[in-house]
């Protein structure tokens, strides 16, 4: 008898010792499964001509914003309640994207600190990787969604000037938005011939621009041949007769949200920042050298004591302002915003045209499906003093950050928006939506269908740009060919009213 009980005690012990590895396991590895047992949030229902599988959707609220506007009146937003068994999950992987974070926790989507499970959508710096390297824990499927897809090697500066040039070449009077920039070591005859008596000229100033770096770093002046250190670089003319903001240099950090390829569909995002450098903008000689003159970055003129931070009641005058205190600036001197505006637009469709051949072969090289990614890019640009908008740079990762109020103010809008008008699902660990579409191979009609539902979501601060009805016959020039069907359906429609 005291060995039956000597048994039935080792194995009660032995199964209290898994229940606690099992726990463990599950908080190591899944610790939402074990922390939540319930969630609330808020789903969109789109219109019921949105023709697609999965209509529900993920929706956001921004404490920036009066979200009981007339727009959310033709919405349909309901609490949706769970007990575990769909619960709504992202992964993370890079602290730059703690802003999400805070953000999706105080309206109850839950953060996994693991890549194992099934999560609704994925940050990462290179989601190509993130697949690539852990196809084993990340069950793929059609309504999964990950930021950060498109290559970065397109939006390289040398790149996208190189894709500028080639589309300069076919249409010439169209293509003058970019400084003429020449690519060592490829154009390393040219420029050894070209400056090769070269010395700082406040007339005719050129920049040293590294390939591969950001914010700033490695800008300088060229002064001669003997300055090349870098294995890479670019040599880019220097504007210099540029529009002023009290004296002082200035750039436009503005948004753009790429949701898909197959269509192609481009949203321009109506706000953004206006980075104003910390002293006054000159070209003598005692002042070329000093960043916080010639150069706009909020990491580079922060440094400085003149650098002034915003606050949303004291934003005239910071260094840093929004699109709306901008365009209030430019009324007062009789300058239409507008008109500016509009030449952007164009300058953003006409370069993600310029770069959309080779987007979509790069596509073609991984296994996600079209309507799995989307992507916000930040574009840089200059204003001359004519307010023609010089494009810079695209910045494939802008900054999540919030350096201050403004910035928070304007990010957190645009994360929700983003969200919001991307469509994140409830498929996940639901059987009712878990497999749906999973073996199907999705064809033109589907990814049109899912454009379309797209465009039934709340836009916020967003506009869709392109294709509109008013400019299809006027960009459709510039694709290489259009073969590609879903492009051909989906203008098809738009042309229509769809």
């Amino acid at each position: 008898m005291s060995k039956y009980r000597i048994k039935i005690n080792s194995l009660i012990l032995l199964l209290v010792l898994l229940k606690i590895f099992l726990i463990d396991f599950h908080l190591t590895n899944i610790p939402e499964l074990q922390i939540y047992n319930h969630q609330t949030i808020k789903l969109l229902i789109p219109p019921k001509r949105c023709n697609f599988p999965i209509r529900k959707t993920l929706y956001l609220f921004s404490e920036f914003r009066n979200n009981s506007n007339d727009l959310l009146k033709k919405y349909k937003i309901i609490e949706y309640k769970n007990k575990g068994n769909s619960l709504v999950t992202y992964y993370i992987d890079d602290k730059e994207y703690n802003q999400y974070k805070n953000l999706l926790f105080s309206q109850g989507i839950i953060n996994s600190a693991s890549i194992f499970g099934d999560h609704n959508f994925y940050f990462s710096n290179n989601a190509i990787d993130l697949i690539k390297y852990n196809k084993s824990l990340i069950e793929l499927n059609n309504f999964k969604k990950f930021h950060l897809f498109i290559n970065y090697e397109v939006f390289t500066k040398d790149s996208l000037y190189m894709n500028f040039l080639e589309m300069k070449n076919k249409f010439e009077n169209d293509y003058n938005f970019m400084p003429l920039t020449y690519n060592y070591p490829i154009d390393k005859d040219i420029i050894e011939k070209k400056f090769k008596n070269y010395t700082l000229d406040k007339y005719n100033l050129w920049l040293i621009k590294p390939k591969n770096k950001w914010g700033g770093n490695g800008i300088k002046f060229f002064e001669s041949l003997k300055q090349i250190k870098e294995d890479e670089f670019l040599i880019t003319k220097y504007i210099t007769n540029l529009d002023l903001i009290n004296n002082k240099k200035y750039d436009l950090r503005l948004y753009v949200l790429i949701t898909g390829l197959k269509p192609l569909r481009i949203y321009f995002y109506r706000e953004g920042l206006v980075r104003i450098a910390a002293k006054n903008y000159t070209l003598e000689e005692n002042s070329i050298h000093n960043r916080f003159v010639y150069l706009t970055n909020i990491g580079v003129n922060s440094q400085s004591k003149d650098f002034i931070v915003p606050n949303l009641t004291n934003i005239e005058n910071a260094n840093v302002w929004n699109l709306e205190t901008y365009s209030n600036h430019l009324k007062k001197i009789n300058i239409d915003y507008i008109k500016i505006r509009n030449k952007i637009k164009d300058i953003i469709i006409k370069t993600m045209i310029s770069v959309y051949k080779n987007l979509t072969i790069e596509q073609s090289k991984n296994n996600l499906n079209d309507i799995n990614y989307y992507d916000v890019l930040g574009y840089d640009f200059i204003i001359q003093n004519n307010y023609d908008p010089i494009l810079l740079e695209i910045n494939k990762n802008p900054s999540k950050k919030y350096a201050n109020d403004l910035d928070k103010n304007i990010k957190t809008n645009l994360i929700v928006d983003t969200l919001n008008l991307v469509g994140i699902s409830i498929f996940s660990k639901n059987i009712i939506y878990k497999n749906i579409f999973k073996s199907k191979k999705l064809n033109a009609d589907d990814y049109v269908n899912n454009a379309l539902c797209e465009l039934e979501r709340p836009l916020g601060d967003y506009e869709l740009i392109f294709p509109l009805k008013t400019n299809i016959n006027t960009y459709k020039k510039y694709f290489e060919n259009i073969n590609n069907k879903e492009n051909i359906i989906f203008w098809k429609k738009i042309k229509n009213g769809y």
